[in-house]
């Protein structure tokens, strides 16, 4: 009865449904919006401009990782006190995390004048020519940096109470911003790299104010106040501190990666760099749309104290989220070449293979990416973001080590996926045992079902393709990896009662037909 009683009051499907049904509704817009958006820009500016614009934006990403960690935290505690229905100390968190994310902005400014200013214009392979509007994205990044960082605790705030409908809007808005500043792009007759950094500045303004306008007039726990609470203050400046030591090395594998490529291969390659990250963005919001909707419970259920109840959600949300990112990974894999010819009038060299090998990672981040969530709940994460962290941290000297010997520049790619790997092995071992979750019931539940489709459906699409090319291959591999996924998935890779659930939903579908 008690499990049956949290399932119904926890397990709420048919929110998690109407949230991710919003989430997809805005993830295909924005995803739209953003394919056209990137072939535009990457036309008006050039490969060389749009180069500079990548490189120049990892910067203020590399000095802006404290505040990722931050926004983690603030969404775990205000989760967590949510669960245990206690808005009270909700507000606290927020009010905490507010005054924390000030004095990050102005940590981050000091950093990014000084160090920040002097790596750009000694360390970095910049044209010449380019330098001057260079030094102004840059100027610009700093201050659409500290926007998004005073916006963080908002955000995270909608996404807590899962006003995944007002999530959703903002975000379309900012996208339908991003439309018009193409077409200004396109129009305007001074620089246009300094002009599209300044827009985008503009546009971040916006939308943080949209935010805060929304989130102080219908939530309490925004209603910021200063205070000087210790025992919220030390909680979320620890849990913070922990999770810095992840975002360090996460953006170390992205953008320390990314600037490697530079100093070894020139701004060209940094063009590639940022094709493939933006399919692959464009590709993982499919899971982290989802991922978001699941979130919020995932907390919620362990702060509540009801362990079941959050193993079932855990074990669901990594199948689901990998099945997510497959389907749609599968048929851009095998056309990878013509997908990005069909997008772009000119192909960067070294975009095909980069684009592979990046989505072959997020696909293992997609199946491990619930466990950090679990873990995010649990918020004892000391040793796991010490461990977890210095494996990711791996990939900046090895990626060093691989060019500076000669290697092909794909080669720093396959050592991601491989520590990807680790860190995925290192997760299961080291988070089930904290909610009682059984290595073998995990396996037979996440990780035999996974891999069983996903070789699968590999083996029959390489037998097919063999022989095709073009649209030709495209038009016969995508509807048949679809097809061949959906078909292993409902057969391999869901239980009984999931398979109910699906039916019950196409017997609803046809009655209202």
């Amino acid at each position: 009865m008690y499990l049956d009683h949290w399932r119904k009051k926890m397990i709420d499907n048919k929110r998690i449904a109407k949230n991710t049904l919003l989430l997809y509704l805005r993830m295909f817009l924005l995803m739209g919006i953003s394919l056209y958006t990137s072939r535009i820009v990457l036309e008006t500016l050039g490969v060389e401009d749009f180069g500079v614009y990548n490189i120049v934006g990892s910067i203020i990403v590399l000095f802006s990782f404290i505040n990722n960690a931050l926004t983690a935290a603030t969404r775990r505690f205000i989760n967590f006190n949510l669960g245990k229905n206690n808005p009270q100390e909700s507000a606290k968190a927020f009010s905490a995390s507010l005054t924390i994310h000030f004095i990050i902005c102005i940590i981050l400014i000091i950093i990014s004048e000084s160090i920040g200013l002097w790596f750009l214009n000694t360390q970095l392979n910049i044209p010449e020519n380019r330098m001057y509007a260079a030094n102004w994205v840059y100027q610009f990044s700093i201050l659409s940096a500290c926007i998004g960082i005073v916006g963080a605790p908002y955000e995270s705030t909608i996404v807590a109470y899962e006003k995944m409908s007002v999530y959703s809007y903002l975000s379309i808005i900012e996208g339908v911003f991003k439309l018009i500043i193409v077409y200004m792009l396109v129009i305007c007759t001074t620089d246009k790299l300094i002009f599209y950094s300044a827009l985008i500045f503009i546009v971040g303004i916006l939308v943080s104010s949209a935010k805060w306008i929304y989130c102080s007039r219908n939530f309490p726990i925004c209603r910021y106040q200063f205070m000087v609470d210790k025992p919220m203050l030390k909680a979320i400046a620890s849990f913070s501190g922990w999770s810095l030591f992840g975002q360090i090395a996460y953006i170390g594998s992205t953008s320390g990666l990314n600037m490697i490529i530079n100093i070894f291969c020139g701004v060209l390659l940094n063009a590639a760099t940022g094709i493939a990250q933006q399919v692959n963005s464009a590709i993982y919001s499919f899971v982290s749309n989802f991922q978001t909707a699941f979130n919020p419970q995932l907390i919620q259920t362990y702060s509540s104290g009801n362990l079941e109840v959050h193993r079932i959600l855990l074990s669901r949300a990594s199948r689901i989220s990998y099945y997510l990112l497959y389907i749609i990974s599968l048929p851009v894999l095998i056309n990878t070449s013509y997908i990005l010819h069909l997008w772009l009038k000119e192909v960067p060299d070294h975009s095909v293979a980069f684009t592979q090998l990046i989505i072959t990672f997020s696909l293992v981040e997609a199946l491990g990416a619930p466990l950090w969530m679990s873990m995010q709940a649990t918020g004892k994460i000391k040793t796991y973001q010490i461990i977890v962290s210095s494996i990711n941290a791996l990939n900046i000297p090895i990626a060093f080590v691989c060019l500076y010997q000669g290697l092909a520049v794909e080669s720093i790619f396959y050592a991601k996926i491989l520590i990807g790997l680790l860190m995925y092995i290192f997760r299961v071992l080291y988070i089930l045992p904290l909610i009682n979750f059984s290595y073998m019931d995990y396996f037979k539940k996440v990780v035999y079902p996974t891999v069983a489709i996903t070789l699968f459906t590999i083996c029959i699409l390489f037998i097919v393709s063999t022989h095709l090319d073009g649209g030709e291959k495209l038009l016969i591999t995508t509807p048949l990896s679809i097809v061949l996924c959906a078909g292993s998935i409902y057969y391999i890779g869901i239980n009984k009662q999931e398979k109910q659930t699906i039916l019950q939903i196409i017997k609803k579908w046809k009655i209202q037909i």
